[in-house]
């Protein structure tokens, strides 16, 4: 089966589409220019050494990849973390492709079964992400670990919704 994909939208969308991501884009920046400016700003270490770089990219694969560090401090809880994590790996290829379908330009869908699979990949991730969100959003709103502190975050109410909204709609 090989999944269609429109020619692209009317003028007037594809605008929108640019504009709103332009939007964003402008919103993200704003928000991470601050933090590049800190780090480029910071006093340079003078002793800093990139060696060993095998055992830093171990370390990044380890930790950050894999999230082993997240689940062994929070088994649970980690998994859970982890399965977002993965998930939005996985949708990033989705998302971009849905960004291209905008501009005539969508690629998932003409790679016939390759395309048919990462879509069959992506949705299983979807469901994994929504499981995870729903069972984090628990933890933190309703059973109110001690863990995570007296504080309610609403804004991390509202994430949590966004990322539950991404995975079921991915």
């Amino acid at each position: 089966m090989r999944l269609a994909e429109p020619m692209g939208f009317p003028g007037w969308e594809m605008v929108l589409v640019a504009a709103l991501a332009a939007a964003s884009a402008a919103a993200f920046w704003r928000r991470v220019r601050p933090i590049v400016g800190n780090i480029l700003g910071a006093k340079k270490d003078v002793g800093f050494k990139l060696a060993p770089v095998g055992r830093r990219v171990w370390v990044f694969v380890w930790e950050v990849l894999c999230q082993a560090k997240v689940i062994k401090q929070r088994p649970l809880p980690g998994v859970a973390h982890a399965f977002v994590f993965w998930g939005f790996l996985a949708f990033a290829l989705v998302s971009l492709n849905h960004l291209a379908v905008a501009f005539g330009a969508g690629f998932l869908g003409r790679m016939g079964a390759a395309g048919t699979f990462y879509f069959a990949f992506a949705a299983i991730w979807a469901v994994l992400v929504a499981v995870s969100i729903a069972g984090l959003f628990w933890r933190r709103f309703v059973t109110r670990s001690k863990w995570l502190g007296a504080k309610v975050s609403v804004e991390s109410g509202v994430i949590a919704g966004l990322i539950f909204v991404r995975a079921i709609c991915a």
